[in-house]
């Protein structure tokens, strides 16, 4: 009979065969066996144990469904997240085969029998019979032998997923309308402030300084003198998150070339004959925490150039007559009414700075090219210099076509000059063309439309064409946005003209 027993804290089966001889004992054969395996085979029963627990509160943990079916495709084991969304019980599926469960409508169709026939991992999109859309995805457990021992599919219910993504797309759609609606607030705002332009090429301007204000990007103006590129600067300041700093006018071409340098980049005391005990900044320091407007910048001597491309890359700059480098933040937009291109392959402007200072490209249409401005120009100044001057005072409608058919070799700058004027010399309340001056009565460049009864004005003509134009399209295309694509105009522009069209 065996019995247990210890030696040195290990366990033993220690068991005796007495030796007789004679009829008595001579003798006692002990024989130990230790119980080392056993202690094994049970530590080895119990991690199993553990690791069965921890799988199954792995696959409760996971917020999607997980099965386990066998290879010849019977469900062995399955989470309560699949019992949520496929609506059934454990005890519904379990021991069944999937293409019963697919029979009894718990599943329109088996990602577990197309793994089972294809070999591979397989992933589809079912539907249940509670008309959820899952994703399911199973994957082959393999054996020694590479056959299929297991199935393991991983469901993730993604009918939420499809209605967050309709509300995205409508919520997408919805902003892109208010981005229009902002856009129309925001030009409608430039209309109080600014000059009142209706051509599609200056809207896009607009637009683009719009755009161009909430970032730091460099920006360079081009166009001919008088077409507004200080405005648009001004306007780009305003609209930025820089509005509060200063918003520093340089203009490169009316400063000494001896002078350029002390003038915009500041000098310390004593830098050279005549300078000031205590220093003077810059300009370019001045602007800190604004914006830097360097008009004609084409100006701008080659030899300060490179001075002038530092500060721009880095931020930098030395006083004249200091050696202590500066730092200082300033937005900067540059103009100019001169071919730079033209002037690189001159050698009179350095082509690194052009790189530098074209970040964002501005270029501005000369009034000539957009008549369709005029007629809201010549309000826009008749009002304002109206107000300055206390005077009330009427344009007749031939007067407006003269303006109309004007060429304007000065462009706004002239056009404002012109209304400044006629305002203040012209002797009744009543502007008519003989008040304006002789160049603008016999400078002509159309004729004038007659209709059988009476003179209409050209702005009037184009915009009524134009309008028709866009009710057409849009009759055409069934949407104000598909004619707007279609016609290569913003959908703002159609909005307002149908807006007035329909106010008259």
């Amino acid at each position: 009979m065996g019995v247990q027993c210890s030696y040195k804290a290990k366990p033993y089966i220690a068991s005796r065969l007495p030796l007789k001889i004679d009829g008595e004992v001579q003798a006692v054969v002990s024989f130990f066996q230790g119980l080392f395996k056993y202690d094994t085979y049970a530590l080895e029963l119990e991690s199993y144990k553990q690791m069965a627990n921890m799988l199954d509160a792995i696959m409760e943990s996971s917020y999607d469904g997980l099965w386990i079916t066998d290879k010849q495709g019977t469900v062995v084991k399955l989470n309560k997240a699949a019992e949520r969304i496929t609506g059934c019980s454990a005890a519904e599926v379990l021991g069944k085969n999937v293409a019963h469960l697919v029979a009894e409508g718990i599943i329109d169709k088996s990602v577990t029998a197309e793994v089972l026939e294809r070999g591979t991992t397989v992933t589809m999109v079912q539907r249940t019979r509670l008309n959820k859309k899952v994703l399911a995805t199973g994957n082959p457990i393999f054996n020694s032998e590479g056959k299929i021992n297991a199935v393991i599919i991983n469901d993730r219910d993604i009918t939420e997923l499809d209605r967050m993504q309709k509300e995205l797309e409508n919520s997408q759609a919805l902003l892109d309308f208010y981005r229009h609606e902002l856009s129309d607030l925001q030009l409608s705002e430039l209309e109080i402030n600014f000059h009142v332009c209706r051509s599609d090429s200056m809207e896009k301007v607009y637009e683009k300084c719009l755009k161009a204000s909430r970032f730091d990007s460099t920006v360079l103006m081009t166009g001919e003198s008088g077409v507004g590129k200080g405005l648009l600067a001004k306007l780009i300041h305003q609209k930025s998150n820089r509005c509060h700093g200063p918003f520093i006018r340089v203009d490169c071409s009316a400063i000494a070339e001896t002078l350029f340098e002390s003038e915009v980049f500041g000098y310390e005391k004593f830098a050279f004959t005549g300078a000031g005990p205590k220093g003077k900044l810059g300009l370019v320091e001045t602007a800190a925490g604004g914006t830097l407007f360097l008009d004609e910048i084409a100006e701008v001597p080659v030899n300060l150039q490179t001075k002038l491309l530092r500060f721009l890359e880095e931020g930098c700059l030395v006083r004249v007559g200091g050696t202590t480098v500066g730092k200082v933040d300033a937005r900067v937009i540059a103009a100019t009414n001169k071919n730079l291109t033209e002037q690189i392959r001159k050698n009179q402007f350095r082509e690194d700075l052009f790189y530098r200072l074209n970040v964002i490209s501005l270029p501005i249409p000369p009034l000539r090219e957009r008549p369709e401005d005029i007629p809201g120009l010549i309000g826009f100044f008749m009002r304002k210099f109206g107000k300055k001057y206390g005077l009330r005072k009427h344009i007749e409608r031939e007067a407006i076509d003269a303006l109309i058919q004007y060429h304007f070799p000065g462009n706004i700058r002239e056009l404002q000059n012109i209304i400044e004027s006629i305002i203040v010399l012209s002797p009744g309340d009543s502007i008519t063309i003989k008040d304006l001056p002789p160049d603008v009565r016999h400078g002509r460049r159309w004729p004038v439309l007659i209709d059988d009864k009476k003179t209409r004005s050209l702005w009037r003509l184009m915009s009524e064409v134009s309008t028709e134009h866009i009710v057409e399209a849009v009759g055409r295309c069934g949407s104000q946005r598909k004619a707007a694509k279609h016609l290569g105009i913003h959908q703002s522009t159609i909005s307002r003209r149908l807006k007035k069209r329909s106010a008259n």
